[in-house]
């Protein structure tokens, strides 16, 4: 079995849960390896972040998602933040610190390493 053959067939066998750990885990490294990489690193990286954080706001608002209202509530304004947040970054007047901490906090949610992660998560005014 090719490497090829054998990364699709563990994708095929991941619950939406672990889909969703596997994808903020590659978005996070590419904002932490961004600022060594370049200026256009960083602005793909916080692009593709956003996106990220774009898509999962659109799955929460949708009536198919079963999350609690509180949880969709509290994730939908972090994923405001993070747009409002990524503007900022996109003008090379934000650290990519933030949202590579929100990240990391929605990766141990995703895990359950954290009892809350969007109770961690830095203030959607921030």
């Amino acid at each position: 079995m090719s490497v090829a053959a054998y990364q699709k067939a563990n994708q095929n066998t991941e619950n939406p849960r672990q889909t969703e750990y596997r994808a903020f885990a590659i978005f996070t490294r590419a904002l932490e390896e961004a600022e060594a990489k370049g200026p256009v690193e960083v602005v793909k990286a916080v692009a593709d972040n956003r996106q990220l954080w774009l898509t999962l706001q659109m799955d929460l608002a949708s009536e198919d998602n079963k999350l609690p209202k509180e949880l969709k509530a509290q994730l939908i304004s972090i994923s405001i933040w993070v747009n409002r947040y990524s503007a900022e970054a996109l003008k090379g007047e934000a650290s990519l610190e933030p949202l590579i901490t929100v990240n990391k906090q929605i990766m141990e949610g995703l895990r359950g390493t954290s009892s809350s992660a969007e109770a961690e998560a830095p203030s959607p005014t921030a």
